[in-house]
């Protein structure tokens, strides 16, 4: 198990199209897309080769957010990755099925309280 690549950062946007046009105007970002969250907006952007993910906190932070996204090279067990790194001491927050699978998330937090997910889609 290893980490490739960064992937990205998910923020809070309290004033959400205000901050997403700031990182379009000012920072030269994309939208790739937008979507919702378990009934939020998000906006799904690129900026110098990492996604951003601004999800819509006008009515509040959002549950897991913020967190950063870490690519890691895994098999399809989600079982034995939560395994591993519980045996590495990481305790694991949540887990994220992408799609019919066979990729996933897994949420663990740094001993500071910094949320990390943890993303493979094996193939």
């Amino acid at each position: 198990m290893k980490v490739t690549r960064f992937s990205g950062l998910n923020v809070n946007a309290a004033d959400f199209d205000t901050t997403v046009k700031f990182y379009e105007d000012v920072l030269g970002a994309t939208v790739n897309v937008r979507h919702q969250v378990a009934g939020v907006d998000v906006a799904r952007m690129s900026l110098g080769g990492v996604g951003i993910g601004l999800f819509d906190a006008s009515g509040g932070d959002r549950p897991g957010v913020p967190h950063h996204t870490f690519v890691m090279e895994w098999g399809e067990d989600m079982d034995a990755t939560i395994k591993t790194l519980e045996g590495r001491g990481a305790k694991v927050e949540g887990t994220r099925q992408h799609g019919e699978g066979p990729g996933y998330s897994v949420y663990v937090n740094d001993p500071s309280g910094n949320r990390i997910e943890l993303s493979t889609d094996p193939n």
